[in-house]
């Protein structure tokens, strides 16, 4: 595990979705979850605004053939939080960090691919765990 890679030197890597989820996309979650958790110049992410985008995961997981469609349109659910953060309004913010790797993820999920899906989730759902432990904030 000593050569894995933390955030943001290291982005979410397709061969996580599309493959297999090793040792290393577990610490980059972590890396990640956590700078989503940082207060510095930027305004770290909400817990609601990672759990709104998880429980809609969540809900196309519970039914990936009847919601396939609902996949792609993520994105734009995402680029609608991105745009009402008002502390985003600037070109650089956790929410819009948070959108450009989940957006990447998005685009690596093959269609007719459950497995992807699966481990799609599952590495936001790592994300979403660590943005809990090192503190995540309530709006």
């Amino acid at each position: 595990m000593s050569d894995c890679i933390a955030y943001p030197q290291q982005k979410l890597k397709k061969e996580w979705i599309q493959n297999e989820i090793d040792d290393c996309a577990v610490e980059w979650a972590k890396s990640f979850g956590k700078y989503l958790t940082t207060t510095d110049d930027l305004n770290p992410l909400t817990t609601s605004q990672i759990r709104k985008f998880f429980g809609e995961l969540k809900r196309i997981q519970a039914a990936p053939s009847k919601y396939k469609e609902d996949v792609p349109l993520l994105k734009a659910k995402l680029a609608y939080a991105v745009g009402r953060d008002k502390k985003s309004r600037g070109k650089f913010s956790k929410i819009r960090s948070f959108y450009t790797e989940i957006e990447k993820g998005i685009d690596f999920i093959r269609e007719n691919e459950a497995n992807d899906l699966s481990r799609f989730v599952k590495i936001v759902e790592s994300i979403v765990a660590y943005h809990k432990f090192y503190g995540g904030k309530e709006s």
